[in-house]
Formats: structure tokens, sequence, C-alpha cells
């Protein structure tokens, strides 16, 4: 599902680097005229408003970087390859909407029963009779290069253009493309009913409209709430089960063979299909303070007779709120990313057990792991909700970081949980590594420290060293310099767990609960957002997270500067390899090969500037979760670029 999800971001994300114009007027709004079927919607209030304010943030300076340039274009370039849809079924691009649009743009996924979702694209013409014509005469001339048939049609008086059109590969299918122009609103769809229906709505005809859908009502007004008078210049929804249903259509029978298992039916099966809707506000360049200030709504009502509020699954995603979300003495000022949560861990392991099952597709696999953790003779022999889970906190923390110099391996994180039996839990956590033949035991500073080796080959190759180990200095205990090879570590220590991706990096958390005032609470950066934070949704929250965007985003331009994008291991680059595999090469295993040109970009410390800190809060509710982030403007650009030589210099060891 969050595949899914990602196509419906990255439109925006697409709408927003092209760039539309506008002037402020009055149509029928577009949730009015989309159905009550459409499973994601989009919509821009203000074109020449969004533009001119995306324009103001440092992303949007950063755009226009004459260094960027070429990369900006092929980015460009790459999205809208991916998310040519309105291209592909209307003959629409972003930049054909941007000449005409007058005021909104409105643009839905509409659900139909037994065959392909529908594309629905709204935009306010008004006072661009003659925009409108060019644009008619533009997409005529693109039909009639697709050999498409073209027929004119009359509903309730008014005329439709209507395009059938062939299929222009041995792999498309034939399409049809459905244009009318009513009330200054130039409307078009890739079905005919679809657009009749979008017809009768402009003309008063209420009950199923996406506007009197209760979801969407519930998160738009959550957001307004939040918002007060600040209007959005994006709001957006997305119907998360029913998203995926409509875009899982669009697939051919091969194309879903291919994904494989069905996540989404598994997490719908599991009772996540409480969530009805998701909705958000997202501003750009507000009052001089924020780069992006966002606004999210999570509906989630509680099922009707159910005694813990959700089933199955969906139970475990019991996030108390509470007060006190500082970060821990022991994160480090040096880091670039930092996300705390409390979550019910006993409520949650008692009820992954069905989750587990259906992702394993075997009944009782979860209880079988569980019994073979504690019967096998050869195993840890532990009762793990006796053992382990019942001596859990509620505070889950995790921070990230990098080495340098940049590798497709360079990102580190640390996780931690509280714990409330210190003694237990390390008791547990030894039977289980004394049980694991690739755990290594390690002593350091009268701690014990497990390291997680990767699994030798049965059968050893011989493995001449060409060069001699070198010391590791600045550690007391430590011989051999550690290589590639370590690739997690795990401590119990002051009333946590900790699990790191590095032995190295441990060591170094562990040497910053002595190291006084490098830690991240006294950062400038992080109370600044912190206090931003707090102003913007006071009271008791059950997530924070901040992050440094610059040293966030540093790994993956990195390596789009050395053309390993696609090997990045990186959280962001995982996710821009998702957004940017063709999809000829999305099938399992494929590697993606880098389309954009990364050699051209300048090195990182040029564009640096442009990248500010931010954060997210999440507050639990009755029926789900309010979401509000922001991104802060650099107001002290040389105070920030005096703390880069310190960074930098306690990067390299």
């Amino acid at each position: 599902m969050a595949k899914q999800l990602s196509y419906f971001g990255a439109l925006l994300a697409a709408a927003l680097v092209a760039g539309f114009v506008n002037v402020a007027v009055a149509a029928a709004p577009s949730d009015t005229v989309m159905p009550a079927a459409t499973r994601g919607f989009l919509s821009i209030a203000d074109f020449k408003a969004a533009q001119q304010q995306f324009n103001q943030t440092q992303f949007g300076q950063l755009v226009k970087d004459p260094t960027m340039k070429p990369f900006i274009e092929d980015l460009k370039h790459q999205i809208e390859r991916k998310m040519s849809g309105t291209r592909q079924k209307l003959g629409l691009t972003v930049e054909d909407l941007r000449d005409v649009a007058a005021g909104e743009i409105g643009v839905g996924l509409v659900e139909q029963q037994k065959s392909r979702a529908a594309l629905a694209v709204t935009v306010d013409v008004t006072g661009r009779s003659e925009n409108v014509k060019q644009l008619l005469a533009k997409i005529d001339q693109e039909m009639t290069k697709r050999r498409a048939t073209k027929s004119n049609a009359k509903s309730g008086g008014v005329e439709l253009t209507i395009y059938k059109i062939p299929p222009q590969t041995k792999d498309d299918i034939s399409r049809e493309a459905v244009f009318f122009v009513q009330n200054d609103l130039l409307c078009a769809s890739d079905n005919r009913a679809e657009a009749e229906e979008m017809l009768h709505r402009i003309g008063g005809q209420g009950g199923q409209r996406l506007a009197d859908v209760k979801p969407y009502q519930v998160t738009m007004q959550r957001c307004a709430d939040e918002a007060k008078d600040l209007k959005p210049d994006v709001r957006w929804f997305v119907d998360p089960f029913g998203y995926a249903r409509a875009t899982q259509s669009l697939l051919s029978e091969e194309a879903r063979a291919k994904r494989g298992k069905n996540y989404v039916s598994i997490l719908e099966s599991q009772g996540f299909d409480a969530i009805k809707g998701i909705g958000g506000y997202l501003n750009m360049s507000v009052d001089g303070q924020y780069e992006l200030l966002h606004r999210t709504s999570v509906y989630a009502p509680p099922i009707p007779g159910e005694p813990n509020k959700y089933k199955l699954a969906m139970q475990m995603l019991q996030l108390p709120n509470t007060a006190n979300m500082q970060p821990e003495a022991w994160v480090p000022r040096k880091l670039a990313s930092y996300r705390t949560f409390t979550m019910n861990l006993q409520n949650a392991f008692k009820h992954i057990d069905s989750i587990f099952d259906s992702i394993a597709g075997v009944e009782h696999a979860w209880a079988d792991v569980l019994e073979g953790l504690e019967k096998d003779p050869y195993g840890p022999q532990i009762k793990v909700e006796r053992d382990f889970v019942a001596h859990l906190g509620q505070r889950v923390s995790m921070f990230t970081d990098y080495d340098l110099p940049i590798t497709t391996k360079s990102e580190r994180f640390l996780l931690t949980v509280e714990v409330k039996d210190e003694k237990a839990i390390a008791a547990t956590v030894e039977k289980y590594m004394k049980a694991d033949p690739n755990a290594q035991k390690r002593e350091y500073q009268g701690l014990t420290l497990w390291e997680i080796l990767p699994p030798t080959e049965e059968v050893p190759e011989l493995d001449i060293a060409l060069e001699p180990a070198t010391p590791k200095t600045g550690h007391a205990g430590d011989k051999l310099q550690n290589t590639a090879m370590s690739t997690s570590a795990v401590c119990v220590t002051q009333g946590h767990l900790f699990i790191a991706s590095h032995l190295t990096y441990m060591k170094e958390i562990l040497d910053q609960k002595k190291g006084g005032e490098e830690k991240l609470a006294n950062a400038t950066d992080y109370q600044e957002v912190d206090a931003t934070l707090t102003r913007l949704l006071e009271g008791p929250v059950a997530v924070k997270c901040f992050r440094r965007s610059d040293e966030t985003y540093r790994p993956s331009y990195e390596l789009l500067r050395q053309g390993k994008m696609p090997e990045s291991e990186t959280l962001l680059g995982r996710l821009l390899n998702r957004l940017l595999t063709p999809p000829e090469d999305e099938e399992e295993g494929v590697l993606r090969k880098q389309k954009i040109d990364g050699k051209q970009l300048p090195p990182f410390e040029t564009v640096r500037r442009y990248f500010s800190p931010g954060g997210t809060v999440v507050r639990s509710l009755d029926d789900g979760w309010l979401v509000v982030g922001a991104t802060l403007t650099k107001r002290l650009p040389q105070a920030q670029a005096s703390e880069t030589p310190v960074r930098e210099a306690a990067r390299v060891r």
C-alpha cells in the first residue's frame, strides 16, 4: 500500500516542480464535481499564489539555481515519464494545465465497479476561453497523431468531445478521452459515463459527491480547524484501500501477478481498513517562518461493538500521548534525524500473530516461532512474552547519521527501547545471542555488547590478507579496526535496549552518555524546531520527529553524483528508487539503471544552504491521528554555516 500511496504523493511533487499560473476566481469547487467514489484527490486552489509561494521557498530557489538546471530538467523528465497518466490517457500535460488554469485545479482517481479506475480532471478556466480553445486544438492534434476517432455528443444540452484511442503499443489498450466545458470549468475524463456524471454534478446534483463523503469531510474539517485562518495552497485526500484497489485495476493481469503477495489485501483483512481516509493541508513559505507547513488527519473511527476499538492486527496501533518527549541524554548533537514515539508494546505483541501468519501464508506460523524459541534444544529456550516483552516500557526512539566518505552503506542508525527491568532484558538477550553462531560477545567500558556478523559460508574460502590489519585508536581495548563485515550490535544499559546498525556507532553513542553538552537537546536547531512544533500543536503527543534536511538528503545526493543511487540503502534512496523505477524495470530483482545524470551536480556544500531543519508531531485521537509538521526557514545562515566545519571534523576519524 505504501508504494501505491507514493504514486499519488509523486503527482503532487510533479505539480509543484513543474509550476502553475492563475488568477484567483470562484467556479464550482472540484470536490463538488468529483464523485463519492473518488479514492485519491488533489486540489490547488490558487495556482498563481501556489507558484509564488513555491518560488519563495528555499527548494524553489534551489530549482532555479543555474548549477542545478541540468539535474532539475532531468528529474522533471523522469517524474513526468513515471507519472504520465494524464498525458497517456487524456493528451494533457502539466504545462497544458498551467496555461489554461485561472483558479482551482482538481485531479481525482475514481474507482469503478468491475472495470478500470477512471481519471477525472477539473480546471477553473474563467476568463480563459481563448486559452481553452488553443488547448483543445492542441489535444485534437495529439489525438490525430494517435489515430484516434473523434466524435461529438450532447448530454444535458452540453457538447462532449469524445476520442476513441486505439492501442499505441503491443502492450497498450484501447482508451477513450472525453472533454467538455461548462460553467467556466474545463472537465476531462477517460470514461464517458464518469464525464457525464461530472456534468450532472456541476448542475447541482448532490449526495454522490466527494464533498458529501464523511471521511473527506472529517479530515478536511480537522485540518481547517488546526489551520484556522490560513488557507491551504494544496489540499489532498486518499481513501487508502480504495486507492490501492483503484490503482491495481489499472494493471494488467500479468503485472499484478509479478507483484507477488498482495500486502494491501493482507492489511485490509487484518483490520487496517478501519482507516477510512487520510487528508491534509499543505502551505509553502508561510510568514517568513516556514518553508513548508503541513497538517494531516487520519480518520479511523472505532468499530461499533468492538471492545478494543479495532479488530485483529489493527489493535496494535495503541500510541498513547505523553507530555515528555524530549531526547534521551545519550542522543548526540551530531545526527541527521531523530524519531521517538510511545507504544503499548505488550498490546502490540498480543496482536501480532494474525498479521504474521497472513504474511507468512502459514497458519500458526507465529506460534511455531515462539515455540521454537522456547523448546528448540539448540535455540535460546526463552519464553518471549514472559522473559522479554513483559519487561519492555512504552517509549521507542531511533536516530540516523552517516559516515564519510559516502557509500551505499554509509547510513547508520540506532534504535532504543525503554525497559522496565534491565537485568531481566539483559539475561534474555544473552540467552538469545549465545544461541546465535553469528553473535560475538564484546566488552566495552564495563558493558556487554553483542555484535552480530553476517552468516559465514558452510565451506570457508581461503582469505589471504594483502594488507595488515589497521590498529584502531581512541578506544581502550580495541585491537583491530572494525571492517564492513559488522552489521549490527546490541547492548542493554541505562534502562534501555540499544540496537545499532554498526558496532562502531554503538560505541560512539555509549561514549556520548558522558559527553556533557554534546547532545541533541542542547542543539539550537533542535530547540527551535521543538518550540515551533509545540506552538503548532500544544499538549501531549504520541510521536515526535526531528530532521536536519541537509544531513538527511546528503547521502542520496552524493550517490546521485556517483551514479550509484539504484544501489542506495538509505531510507530516502529506497523511496526515490521506487518512484523513479520505470514500469518495465519493476520486476522483482531487477536493479534500476540510474536514469538521472548526477555527474553535473555541484558539490553538496554549494547547495546545503537550501535545506532547513524541520519536524513532525503526531497526536492520537479517539477516531484516528492528527499529524502536524513544519520545515523552518534558515534565518541564521552564517551561524548554521559555522557549525558545518565542526560537524565535518567530527565525522572524519
